[in-house]
This record gives structure tokens, C-alpha cells and sequence, in this order.
């Protein structure tokens, strides 16, 4: 999660702030250009530009093109707040994503049961918004809130991390385990859920069971692994290095979901693997795989058995066929996770681990 462009825009806009309180540049006087503070400040333009921004929403500046920036006056002590928000907060990437809006409606089901209001706030899956988003909750009187990560790449992994350790109201991890933070996460029981695909293709005869990924850094991933293994070696069978694929790509395109994950099943079947059955990850790589399948001449299940992990995506294409799967309960992930911040912002200790939930296989025509 890129935070670092955020908090430069946060500490020039303080800093000019600062300037402006001590009189720098008293009312009515106009400022340097953009570009010469840019050059004291030693940072871009497109950085000042957004910190001047801050000053301008403030009404401490006014900026009129052509014109230029002038001081309008010195900062206004907040006014009392007559009536508070009192509200816990849901962040979340894109609630195009399936998975999510179904953890939504559970944690929105308990807040209207618990008669406490709630604030939604969709990042779009832009990295930095989370940062924005937590640095001003206590702005709006959130008490608490749920947050649903967007990490990409392990260097936003590191950013996000120190952001949730840093953060000034209780917070609750959900469907995405980052450990070692000291905040409660509500996540799937993902080993659970490798186990079970993997025993259910061993049951319908497969012995040369491969498994194929993608978001290599993710934990859940890397959990589903296990899930597979454990059930590979209760069994006896191999787990054979050329029939396990766990590709770095973490790109989610919500327009076109199995453009990427068809591609990566492309690849995989073209590299002539032996395998009587394959468990993917998640739905989206199952129906890429099928795709892939198709397009090789294998036929699904009679050659090539498929098995998916979350239970929540089924292509509009009535004639595709449809994925036996492990269903995630999101529901009662979002349920879950509203219940544990009530708990925690009314005092109650949470102790900072894995709350895992279990979900149950779908079986379909896939396997």
C-alpha cells in the first residue's frame, strides 16, 4: 500500500500550515508560486499543489488562476460538535467484489440490530486511500473500524502494516490475515479449506492432483497450500514440485475477472503437466482453468477435474460450466467482525489472533 505520497502531502501541508499561524506571510499578502516552494520544500509540484490544496479546503489560503494564492486568514478553533456520529466504520477496496459486499451485509445486518450507525468508505482500490481514511476517522467521531485490506505488493504490505500498528482507534482485520499487527482478524479457515477440495478430488479418484495460485505473498494463498499438502500426504501422494504453481500476480480486474486468471491457466496446462485434477485457489482461477481446458481439448470433468476455493462467482455465461467450490461464509465473517470491534471498542479484551471461520463444499459439475 503506497502511504509514503500521502504522508509527504501531510507534512508540507502541515509545515506551510505552521508558516502561516507564525505570520510567514500575513492576510492578504500573496504567496510564491508552486513551483518556488515546491523548490524550498524540496519536493514535486503535483505534492505542493495537493498540500496547497489542504491549505485552500481549510479557507486559510484562496487560489485564483492567473492571480495566485493569497493568506485569507489564520486558523479557526473547531466548533463544538452539538450532536456526534458515534459510528463504527467498514473500509474496503471495491464492493464489485463479491466476497466483500457479502462481508458487508453481514456487518451492516448486526449494526441495524445493534442500532449503531455505520460509515462505508470504498477506497476503489486506491492504496493510498486507506491511509487518508484512518488518519481522519476521530475528524468524524468513528469509534472503531473494520478494514479490509488492499496490499499488492510486500512493500505495501510493510506500509499498511505500520499503518494499522500506528492507528489511533480500535480496528478489526477482515478476510485478509497480516500477522503479528496486535489487531483481531475475522478470516476463513483457509487450511480447512485446501484440505477439504483436495480430499474431495481424491475421493472422486483423482492421483495426480496439481495446484495452481496466484498473490504468492498472501498468507490465505499460502494456507490453502497447506490445506492441499496435508491432505496430499494423509493420503499417501506425492505433491510433485512441476504439478504446483503459485504465480506473484495479485492484478484484480473487476470488468474482466477471467482475463488474467485464464491466461496464467493457459500456462499452466501448456506446460504439459500430468494431472488428473486441479485445485485452485480461488473461483476466478477454477474458471480460468476451465477456460484453459477447453481450449486445450480437455474435457472437464471427464479428463481434467476442477475444484475452486470462496464460493461466490459463477460466470453470466449460462453455458460454462459450473465449479465445485468451498463457500466462504461472508455473511458471518462480517458479523463476526462487527461483534469483535463492538467488543473492543466498549473495553472488552480481544486477544490479537485469527478469528477462523469454516464454510463447506459446493458440489457441481466441475469434479
Amino acid at each position: 500500500m503506497t502511504t509514503a505520497p500521502f504522508k509527504k502531502v501531510a507534512q508540507i501541508h502541515q509545515e506551510l500550515r505552521e508558516l502561516v499561524v507564525a505570520g510567514e506571510w500575513p492576510v492578504g499578502v500573496r504567496l510564491p508560486t508552486e513551483t518556488e516552494l515546491a523548490g524550498r520544500f524540496e519536493c514535486s509540484v503535483g505534492t505542493m499543489n495537493k498540500a496547497m490544496a489542504l491549505l485552500a479546503h481549510e479557507g486559510l489560503i484562496e487560489r485564483k488562476a492567473r492571480v495566485g494564492t493569497r493568506v485569507l486568514g489564520m486558523p479557526k478553533a473547531p466548533e463544538s460538535r452539538s450532536t456526534e456520529l458515534d459510528a463504527f466504520a467498514f473500509i474496503y477496496p471495491s464492493d464489485q467484489h463479491e466476497g466483500i459486499w457479502r462481508n458487508l451485509r453481514g456487518f451492516q445486518e448486526v449494526a441495524n440490530q445493534r442500532k449503531r450507525r455505520v460509515v462505508m468508505l470504498s477506497t476503489n482500490a486506491e492504496c493510498d486511500k486507506d491511509t487518508e481514511f484512518l488518519s481522519r476517522l476521530q475528524e468524524f467521531d468513528v469509534r472503531g473500524a473494520v478494514i479490509f485490506p488492499n496490499v499488492s505488493t510486500p512493500k505495501a504490505q510493510v506500509e499498511f502494516s505500520q499503518l494499522i500498528v500506528n492507528a489511533k482507534v480500535p480496528l478489526v482485520l477482515i478476510s485478509v490475515n497480516l500477522m503479528g499487527l496486535g489487531r483481531p482478524t475475522v478470516v476463513l479457515d483457509n487450511i480447512h479449506a485446501g484440505y477439504s477440495v483436495t480430499r474431495h478430488l481424491i475421493e472422486k479418484g483423482c492421483r495426480n492432483i496439481g495446484f495452481f495460485s496466484n498473490r504468492a505473498g498472501s498468507m490465505a494463498m499460502r494456507d490453502r497450500y497447506q490445506g492441499y499438502r496435508r491432505a496430499m500426504e494423509e493420503t499417501g501422494l506425492p505433491v510433485l514440485t512441476e504439478n504446483v504453481v503459485i504465480d506473484a500476480s495479485m492484478k484484480s480486474d473487476f470488468a474482466q475477472p477471467l482475463q488474467e486468471p485464464t491466461l496464467l491457466a493457459g500456462r499452466y496446462l501448456s506446460a504439459g503437466r500430468k494431472v488428473d485434477g486441479v485445485v485452485c485457489a480461488t473461483d476466478y482461477l477454477a474458471y480460468g482453468m476451465a477456460e484453459a481446458a477447453k481450449s486445450a481439448g480437455l474435457r472437464v470433468p471427464q479428463d481434467l477435474k476442477i475444484v475452486g476455493i470462496d464460493g461466490y462467482y459463477t460466470p453470466e455465461n449460462r453455458d460454462c460450466i459450473h465449479i465445485t467450490t468451498y463457500k466462504s461464509p461472508c455473511e458471518k465473517i462480517g458479523q463476526l467482525a462487527f461483534e469483535t470491534l463492538e467488543k473492543l471498542v466498549s473495553g472488552v479484551p480481544i486477544p490479537p489472533d485469527e478469528i477462523l471461520v469454516r464454510g463447506h463444499i459446493v458440489v457441481r459439475d466441475s469434479s
